[in-house]
This record gives C-alpha cells, sequence and structure tokens, in this order.
C-alpha cells in the first residue's frame, strides 16, 4: 500500500467542492412570515433541536437554512453519541443531552436513527490506560459517566475477530449513535408540525438591532420582525456576528469518512482504534472514518491564530494542517463584508462541502483490512467530508450576548450531535426566560470578551 507523502498530504483535503446534500429531504414551509417570536438561524443540529424545543412552548418560530436541513456537517458526521475522555466541565451537559437522546424518537414520532451501542476505545499500549484510569479518575461521581476499564478477553468480545486486545480498552455502555442523515431532517420535521416555519435556501444576510436589542432579521426573501433571534449558524456563524462587531473566534477542521459494506455481519459497538474510527449502521453497512481530520489554513485562522493557539496546540495530533488556495481565497473575499440588498456568502454557498481525502481513507480502510478479516472483502459504497468548528478553548457557545439582548448564540460544538438536543433545549431556556437544566455559565460569550482566561477543555 502507498503511503502519502507528508507534503502530498499538506496540499490534499483543504478545497471546497460543489455541495450535495447526504440528508432526507424536507420539505420547504415556503411562505415568509412578516413577523415571529423568535428566528432560529441554521439547519443543522443545533438550530433544528432550538427549534423544536421553542415550538413545544408555544412560540412563533422560523428556522431559517442558507441551503437545505442537515446538508452540512450535521449531516456529514461520523454518527456517534459519546462522551468518552472529555472534560469533565462538559458531563452535566453530555448527560442530559442522552437522556434527552433515549426518547427522541418518542418525542419527535419518527426515526433518528438512534440506538445505544457502546463504544470501546482500544488500547495500543500501557500508557493509554494509564491515561484512561486518569480520566476515569477526573469524572468519578458526575453524572452519566459509565465508563470502565475492560480486560483483553471483553475487549475482543466487542471488537471484529482478529483485533490485538491485550492492552484491554475503555468502555462506556450508555454511548449511543444515531444516523446523521436522518436525525436533524425527522427534528424539523416535527418542529413543524409543531407549527415552526422551516424555510430552506433562505439565507439570512444580516441581523438588525432597533434601540440596542435584536428587532429584525434580513433574509435573501425579505425581512422578518423578531423579538429574539438564534445564531446556530455553525461554520457560518463567525461571519454574521463579525456584522455585528461581536468576537467569535472558531477554528474549521474538515473530516472524511465512508460507507463500507462488509460481507459479514460484525458487532454493533462503535470502536475507536489504532487504525481508525467505525459505528456499524442498522442496514449492515458500516461507517468508518480517518482517525485525522484536516484543518485548512485560512485569513480567518491566521487572523484569531493567537487566540486558538490553545486548542491548537491541544488538536495538533488530531489535525493535519492542509492548504488550498481556492478556500484561502473563498476565505479572503468574506471578510470584506456584504450589502443587505445583495448576494451574501451565505448564498454563494448553499452547501459548504469539504474536499474528501480519498488517500487518507484509503489507508485507513487498507489498515482496517489488514488486521481485521471482517473488512477483508469491504466494500465501498459512499465517501464524504465534513466541517468541524471549536472555539479557542474547545467549549461551545450557549449563551445570550450581554450587549445585545435578544441575540443568542448556539454554536462552536465539536460535538453537534452528542450535544444538540441538550443545547436546544437550554438555547430555549435561555429565550423563554426559564433557567437551563444544567449550568451555562462555561459556555456565555462573555468569555471571549471579558479577559477569562481561555483554557482548552478535551
Amino acid at each position: 500500500m502507498n503511503r502519502i507523502t507528508p507534503l502530498r498530504r499538506f496540499f490534499h483535503g483543504g478545497a471546497l467542492e460543489h455541495g450535495v446534500s447526504r440528508a432526507a429531504p424536507v420539505p420547504d414551509a415556503g411562505m415568509l412570515p412578516r413577523e415571529c417570536d423568535v428566528v432560529v438561524i441554521g439547519g443543522g443540529f443545533i438550530g433544528c433541536f432550538t427549534a423544536l424545543a421553542l415550538a413545544e412552548r408555544g412560540l412563533r418560530v422560523t428556522l431559517c437554512e442558507k441551503g437545505v436541513i442537515a446538508g452540512e456537517a450535521s449531516g456529514r458526521s461520523i454518527g456517534w453519541i459519546d462522551s468518552q475522555y472529555l472534560s469533565p466541565r462538559k458531563m452535566e451537559l453530555i448527560d442530559c443531552s442522552k437522556r434527552l437522546w433515549e426518547r427522541m424518537d418518542e418525542r419527535i414520532g419518527a426515526s433518528t436513527g438512534y440506538r445505544r451501542c457502546g463504544l470501546l476505545s482500544l488500547f495500543k499500549s500501557p500508557d493509554d490506560a494509564d491515561a484512561a484510569r486518569q480520566w476515569l479518575a477526573s469524572v468519578q461521581g458526575l453524572p452519566g459517566v459509565d465508563a470502565y476499564l475492560v480486560d483483553a478477553r471483553e475487549a475482543a468480545s466487542l471488537l471484529p475477530a482478529g483485533a490485538d486486545t491485550r492492552h484491554g480498552g475503555l468502555y462506556q455502555p450508555s454511548d449511543a449513535c444515531a444516523e446523521p442523515t436522518l436525525a436533524a431532517p425527522a427534528v424539523a420535521l416535527a418542529a413543524g408540525r409543531l407549527g415552526a416555519n422551516v424555510l430552506q435556501h433562505c439565507a439570512v444576510r444580516g441581523i438588525e438591532c432597533q434601540a440596542g436589542r435584536v428587532s429584525a432579521v434580513h433574509t435573501e426573501r425579505g425581512r422578518i420582525a423578531a423579538q429574539a433571534v438564534v445564531l446556530a449558524g455553525g461554520a457560518w456563524s463567525p461571519l454574521l456576528a463579525r456584522r455585528l462587531g461581536l468576537p467569535l473566534p472558531q477554528l474549521m477542521a474538515f473530516g472524511s469518512a465512508q460507507r463500507i459494506r462488509p460481507a459479514v455481519a460484525g458487532p454493533d459497538t462503535s470502536a475507536w482504534l489504532a487504525q481508525g474510527i467505525y459505528r456499524a449502521n442498522g442496514d449492515g453497512s458500516y461507517t468508518v472514518g480517518a482517525v485525522n481530520g484536516a484543518a485548512p489554513l485560512t485569513p480567518t485562522t491566521l487572523r484569531h491564530l493567537w487566540q486558538m493557539l490553545p486548542a491548537i496546540r491541544q488538536m495538533w495530533s488530531q489535525v493535519d494542517p492542509v492548504f488550498s488556495l481556492d478556500t484561502f481565497l473563498h476565505d479572503l473575499k468574506h471578510l470584506r463584508g456584504w450589502p443587505l440588498d445583495g448576494p451574501s456568502p451565505f448564498e454563494r454557498c448553499r452547501i459548504l462541502q469539504p474536499e474528501t481525502r480519498h488517500g487518507v481513507l484509503r489507508e485507513t480502510l487498507g489498515q482496517l483490512q489488514a488486521h481485521y478479516p471482517l473488512f477483508a472483502d469491504a466494500r465501498v459504497e459512499e465517501t464524504w467530508a465534513g466541517a468541524l468548528v471549536s472555539t479557542p478553548d474547545n467549549m461551545p457557545v450557549i449563551s445570550g450576548v450581554e450587549r445585545m439582548p435578544g441575540l443568542f448564540l448556539g454554536t462552536g460544538f465539536y460535538y453537534g450531535l452528542t450535544m444538540g438536543p441538550a443545547a436546544g433545549q437550554a438555547l430555549a431556556d435561555l429565550v423563554s426566560g426559564r433557567t437551563p437544566e444544567f449550568d451555562v455559565h462555561p459556555y456565555r460569550h462573555e468569555r471571549f470578551v471579558d479577559g477569562s482566561a481561555l483554557q482548552f477543555q478535551a
């Protein structure tokens, strides 16, 4: 097997391609309302779960998506709902989200592909076991943590035949998975049945303020008056925030994955292996992802480089820096701004679709085939790539904005599928003046402007 050289890897995987959605289609509500109570910007996991929670409370909600529901990152994730090795500060949020996931299909009356399958991270050496023990000690007694160390025999029972399990692993039974192509669309449809206005191909060009508070959004179809706006635009959130003078630093990374179909059925447990990560799908296929992602070097990356250093230092072992001139120039054009009465960057790129790192995926599958007979005759059925985002401290933003009443932020989620239900519920709480179930102080936007020390949280 030919390995990819470092130089080729640097120029491979950072480009953008013509965007095509993987997600199940959602009918458009069609008509643009003149006014509503809340406008939610973004039709990914966070936006859809927020719209659902608001609609359940009887508020008039309009969700505006520039492309299609789950067309970008939310339809392209690996599909894990997990919390292994994550910071103790995130456990309350994740526990809340996992509990919401368990009854999600019943709540919305449709399938999200959710199932509780567990996740095993296989150790490569005794050092990995020591790191797992340290993490377990750090989260001892916190809600929702049921992970434990497994020996070689138990690890082997959870993995395909052929695994080197001599060092054991870390297993968490409550970790689960959902189908990214189904989840957000099903939630959006449920929100629509409750009265939410779900608009696709309706980019928000800007947010209007009067007397110091949010008063409306300007879309490509016209103006919508609203008392509150939830910005949940994922990789696009900083662009809209910049128009308002709000700092919102995010680092973007691209991840590649593929769906393969083994000749025989394998274990249902999801796994993180030295050779790659995978989950079993409900139809007998497997979703396989590369361990490393790609971090494109762009003007925005360079602009926030100093702030992003904590994240870059911690994530460097999991992302490869890559460069694409087209992506660099694409980002540079966005820094110039745009008029509210003309096309915006959101209309010029309806679906952000990164270049798939086919060479890296071939390497990943080749290594799995070399170690696991289950994958020996695997047939690749689909490949894709998606964009992930992280803040400098790798903590999402679930927050109102003090200097702009009526504006709420739900962005910066590296684990959007895992955290989506609880984040959406908390944002709906904040909009409606309720106290969220978990402490949202660590996720406040003000930490970027009040001098708080930003310490990276796994």
